[in-house]
C-alpha cells in the first residue's frame, strides 16, 4: 500500500506532491486529535481564563514526539516535570500561557517549530467537609453549585462510622444524665433525713417524684435513709442511756459518803470531849499522860477520815458533773455531725444545679447528632474557602452558589432551638427522659440496625 502511494506521488508534479503531503498531514492530525475536538470545544471557554494550581492534571501533547507527551499532575509547588526540560513552574498560568511556555522551552535547543497542545484533563478536586456522609476530596465538574457538591458527598448527615460513634456518645451522655439525676434524688432524700435528724425528729417526708420511674428509685432511697435515721437515733440513745445509767450510782455514792462524813464528825466530837475531860484529870494528877495521848491520836484519826471522805465526795461530785458534760458532748457531737453532713449535701446539690442543665444540653446535642429531633430535618449553613492569587478567603454561600476547582466547601449543622430548652422538651412526654430519647431516636433513624438496638436498650 505504501509503495503504491510512493509511485503515485513520484508521478505527480512537484507542486502536486507538496499538496498531497499537506493533505496527508491534515488527515493524520484529524485521525489523532479528532476525538478530542468536541471536548476541547466545550472546555476552551473555561480554560482560557482558568489558572493552573497544584492538584490540576493537564495533558501535554507534542506532535510527533510521544516521549514528550503525557498526562501530568501539578505538584504542591505548582510545577510539572517534562522530559529533557525537567521542572517547569506553571502555577497561576492560564492554559495558553502554559502552552507558550512549553513551546519556548522546547525551541530553546530541543525542537524546531514544535506543535504543542495543552488542555486540563482533570481540574483540581473539591474538598467537602463537615456534616456530609462522604467528606473528603471529590472530582470537580464545570457548572457545579454548592447543592451539587453536597449531593456529590452523599448528602447531609455524618458518615456511617460517625453515626455509630454518635449513637455511642448519646448513650454515654444519657447514662451520665441518669446518674446525675439519681445522685440528685439521693441527695434530696438525704437532705430531708438530715434536716429531720437535726430537729430531733424520728421520721421525715421524702421529696415528691415527677414520674413512676423516679418514684421507684426514690422509694428505695427513702428506705435506706429511714434505716440510717433509725440507726443514728438508736446509737445516740444507747450511748446517752448508758451514761445516764451511771448517774444514780454516783448519786448513791455521794449520799453514802455524806452519811459517813456526818457519822465521822459525830465520833470526832465525842472523841474530842473525852480527850478534854481526861486532860483535866491528868492535870489534877488523877490520870495518865499516855492515856491522854491515845485519846488525842484517836481524835486526829477521826479528823483524817473526815478529810478523806470529803475528798472522795468531791471526786464523786466532779464525776457526776463530768458525766453531765459528756452527755451534752455526745448530743452535741451527733448534732454537729448531722449539720456537717447537711452542709455537705447542700453544697453538692448546688454543684448539681450547675452540672445538670449542662448534662441535659449535652444529651440533647448528642441525640440531635445521632438523629433528627422529632423527625424535623435540621438546617445547615454553607461556607466556601477559595484561593485566588495565593490568598485564601472564606465567605458564606447558598445552595445555588457556583463552585470553582479547589474550593473547600464546609457544611455545618445548625442546632435546633429546642436544645436550649431541654426541660420543655421533656415535659412534652409523660414518659421518662430515657424513653423519650428512645422514641425520638427510633423515629428519626428507623430501619438502622444500630439505632434499633439502641432504642430497644433505652426502652428497657
Amino acid at each position: 500500500m505504501s509503495g503504491m502511494w510512493q509511485m503515485r506521488l513520484s508521478s505527480l508534479p512537484r507542486r502536486s506532491q507538496r499538496w498531497s503531503r499537506v493533505a496527508t498531514l491534515l488527515g493524520a492530525l484529524a485521525f489523532q486529535f479528532g476525538p478530542l475536538l468536541p471536548a476541547l470545544a466545550d472546555g476552551v471557554k473555561e480554560e482560557d481564563g482558568y489558572r493552573l494550581e497544584p492538584g490540576d492534571r493537564i495533558n501535554v501533547s507534542v506532535f510527533g514526539q510521544p516521549e514528550l507527551s503525557g498526562d501530568l499532575q501539578i505538584d504542591g509547588d505548582g510545577r510539572i516535570t517534562l522530559p529533557f526540560i525537567g521542572l517547569l513552574l506553571v502555577k497561576e498560568l492560564t492554559v495558553p500561557e502554559c502552552q507558550k511556555l512549553i513551546v519556548a522551552r522546547l525551541v530553546d535547543g530541543y525542537l524546531n517549530q514544535p506543535s504543542v497542545s495543552v488542555r486540563v484533563s482533570e481540574p483540581r478536586p473539591l474538598y467537602i467537609i463537615g456534616d456530609v456522609r462522604v467528606p473528603g476530596s471529590h472530582p470537580f465538574q464545570y457548572g457545579m453549585n454548592a447543592k451539587g457538591a453536597v449531593a456529590l458527598a452523599g448528602g447531609f448527615g455524618p458518615s456511617e462510622p460517625l453515626q455509630n460513634s454518635s449513637l455511642a456518645e448519646f448513650l454515654q451522655a444519657d447514662e451520665r444524665l441518669r446518674q446525675l439525676n439519681l445522685q440528685r434524688q439521693a441527695l434530696l432524700v438525704r437532705k430531708a433525713r438530715l434536716e429531720a435528724q437535726s430537729q430531733g425528729l424520728s421520721t421525715f417526708s421524702p421529696p415528691a417524684s415527677s414520674n413512676s420511674v423516679e418514684a421507684k428509685d426514690i422509694a428505695e432511697l427513702v428506705a435506706i435513709e429511714k434505716d440510717t435515721l433509725a440507726s443514728q437515733i438508736a446509737n445516740q440513745k444507747t450511748l446517752v442511756d448508758l451514761m445516764h445509767s451511771q448517774k444514780p450510782r454516783l448519786e448513791k455514792e455521794i449520799e453514802a459518803t455524806n452519811g459517813q462524813i456526818t457519822t465521822e464528825k459525830k465520833e470526832l466530837a465525842l472523841a474530842g470531849q473525852n480527850a478534854d475531860q481526861y486532860g483535866k484529870l491528868v492535870r489534877q494528877g488523877l490520870g495518865l499522860s499516855n492515856a491522854e495521848m491515845q485519846l488525842r491520836l484517836s481524835e486526829a484519826n477521826y479528823e483524817s477520815d473526815i478529810w478523806r471522805l470529803e475528798a472522795q465526795l468531791s471526786r464523786l461530785q466532779m464525776d457526776s458533773g463530768d458525766l453531765d458534760l459528756k452527755i451534752n458532748e455526745v448530743e452535741s457531737a451527733f448534732k454537729k455531725q448531722t449539720l456537717t453532713e447537711l452542709a455537705d449535701v447542700r453544697g453538692r446539690l448546688k454543684e448539681l444545679e450547675v452540672t445538670l442543665p449542662l448534662a441535659r444540653e449535652i444529651r440533647e446535642v448528642k441525640l440531635q447528632q445521632a438523629s433528627s429531633i422529632g423527625g424535623i430535618e435540621p438546617s445547615h449553613s454553607i461556607s466556601i474557602t477559595r484561593t485566588q492569587d495565593g490568598k485564601a478567603s472564606t465567605f458564606e454561600a447558598s445552595d445555588t452558589s457556583m463552585l470553582e476547582p479547589g474550593d473547600v466547601v464546609e457544611i455545618k449543622r445548625l442546632l435546633s432551638p429546642e436544645i436550649s430548652q431541654p426541660d420543655a422538651l421533656l415535659r412534652q412526654s409523660n414518659s421518662s427522659p430515657q424513653k423519650l430519647g428512645a422514641q425520638k431516636l427510633g423515629a428519626a433513624v428507623n430501619g438502622t440496625p444500630v439505632a434499633s438496638a439502641v432504642a430497644s436498650q433505652l426502652e428497657h
